[in-house]
């Protein structure tokens, strides 16, 4: 086996001598690669191993001829150096995400200040922070067509914009004699192929430092209805640590004590 993997590993090394006096091709170096590989793997218990150039590998050939247990080279070292490749670790990010339970209290308080207020029956979703629908509640008289879109268009314009969906109305029309802007965020509604809704109603959640982890949409109402029960549901949820963007309402019809 020892003469064997000498053999091999001179084969190599005056291939490389060949190839650099342009006797051999770089192809009948990799052809003898292919027939002496398989003797190396077999016989040496080499671990894997990079080089960066011709020079450096014909003297790590010739280190193999000991039969001696190689340093590893990093391919990406000078030539007159000489490291030890290493993986750096850097773990993982923690992302705070908001659970089945939270999401179903922040829902039912939701409707429950709805029907607390007298508003007409509403339906409420409630987003994870990629926009997916963690619960999706519609009250008994709710209309069952286009409504639920409305909520989750609503819900879905805050992931997408990282603002509430009034936030998204007024960044576009607040300003008079601005087509422009309004032709955008009408574009903006069509591209997202109608999951982006332009009118209060639809919340952000976030953290204390200000880590989306969700979204609250609330349709079937006046708009200023709808944003109130979702902020106001997210405030009686007491949930630890969660927070709405708005953190206040604008609606006028509200009959809670204030």
């Amino acid at each position: 086996r020892q003469l064997t993997l000498r053999i091999s590993v001179r084969v190599i090394s005056i291939s490389i001598k060949a190839m650099k006096s342009k006797i051999f091709t770089l192809l009948d170096v990799a052809f003898l690669g292919l027939l002496v590989a398989p003797r190396i793997c077999a016989f040496s218990p080499l671990k894997r191993t990079t080089v960066s150039s011709p020079t450096r590998l014909h003297s790590y050939l010739d280190s193999l001829s000991g039969l001696g247990t190689p340093s590893p080279v990093n391919f990406f070292a000078d030539d007159d150096t000489t490291t030890t490749s290493a993986v750096s670790s850097t773990g993982f990010q923690h992302i705070p995400v908001l659970s089945l339970d939270q999401a179903d209290v922040i829902s039912s308080a939701a409707v429950t200040i709805c029907q607390r207020n007298g508003f007409n029956p509403v339906t409420v979703i409630v987003l994870d922070q990629s926009g997916s629908p963690i619960v999706s509640k519609r009250m008994d008289g709710c209309s069952p067509v286009g409504v639920t879109d409305f909520a989750m268009a609503k819900a879905y314009s805050c992931i997408v914009n990282k603002y509430p969906s009034r936030a998204f109305r007024d960044r576009y029309t607040a300003e008079p004699n601005q087509a422009a802007k309004f032709c955008q965020m009408t574009a903006m509604v069509d591209i997202s192929q109608g999951k982006m809704a332009p009118f209060p109603g639809g919340i952000l959640l976030t953290t204390a430092d200000g880590q989306i982890v969700g979204a609250v949409g609330v349709s079937g109402a006046a708009g200023d209805e709808d944003e109130y029960c979702a902020i106001q549901g997210v405030r009686e949820a007491n949930v630890a640590g969660l927070f709405t963007v708005p953190e206040t309402h604008s609606c006028a019809t509200v009959k809670d004590p204030q």
